[in-house]
């Protein structure tokens, strides 16, 4: 195996994988990638030759193995610095930290959970919806989201079109719920659109979602025609 692997899913219907990606892209640091596809009979197996959760991502370098997607950017962060994944202002950081932690544990159980919008609108890069009526749970998820990002914006943005001026690790792990916002034309504040536009627009995004579309297989349960959820 080389020194440096990330091991992903589909493009088009990862959810975790899409966050360590864009840190390695934003750092310039070379990599390989090993694709396993989802819905395979032997989908899990593949997946347990490479991390001890059956799960992707994981991430090889040097003979380390870490199985875990904000795990692996702050490895990625720790090895480069001068990418700043991370703001350099202590406080700055610490909120990036805090936010980012939350867009990972998605299970939590307090009203506006990111958890509502993961569980109910699945991830497909390349697929457009008209517009999807959402139930009042996710549309809290929304609005908490919504938020969530504007005080970001407000409090740490000022330089810069992303949450902290510059690309972080607090973006890529909203990059997955910016996708899924594009793919179900969910309504959203003239503000926060145009920071989903800066997102779908930095490029090592647009080489993820190009690799997307160009998949030519598909998964059907990811598929299914959803009108409201």
């Amino acid at each position: 195996m080389p020194d440096t692997v990330l091991v992903i899913a589909d493009k088009n219907y990862s959810l975790w994988p899409l966050a360590p990606w864009l840190c390695l892209k934003a750092s310039n640091m070379p990599f390989k990638e090993k694709l396993i596809r989802f819905g395979q009979p032997n989908t899990r197996e593949q997946m347990l030759e490479y991390s001890p959760t059956g799960r992707v991502p994981a991430f090889h370098h040097n003979g380390l193995e870490i199985w875990d997607s904000l795990a692996i950017c702050e490895y990625i962060s720790e090895l480069n610095p001068l990418a700043k994944l991370w703001p350099l202002n202590v406080k700055a950081r610490a909120v990036a930290r805090a936010f980012s932690c939350e867009m990972h544990g998605t299970g939590g159980a307090y009203p506006g959970a990111p958890r509502h919008i993961i569980y109910s609108l699945d991830t497909n890069v390349r697929r457009r919806t008209e517009r999807v009526r959402l139930s009042a749970a996710v549309q809290e998820s929304v609005d908490y989201l919504v938020l969530h990002w504007r005080r970001l914006r407000e409090a740490f943005g000022s330089e810069g079109p992303f949450l902290f001026g510059h690309f972080t690790i607090a973006d890529a792990m909203s990059a997955h719920l910016v996708n899924r916002f594009v793919t179900y034309n969910i309504k959203l504040p003239k503000d926060i659109q145009e920071y989903c536009e800066a997102i779908r627009s930095y490029p090592p995004l647009v080489d993820w979602i190009n690799q997307a579309e160009l998949e030519e297989w598909k998964l059907e349960s990811a598929e299914i025609v959803i009108s409201k959820v």
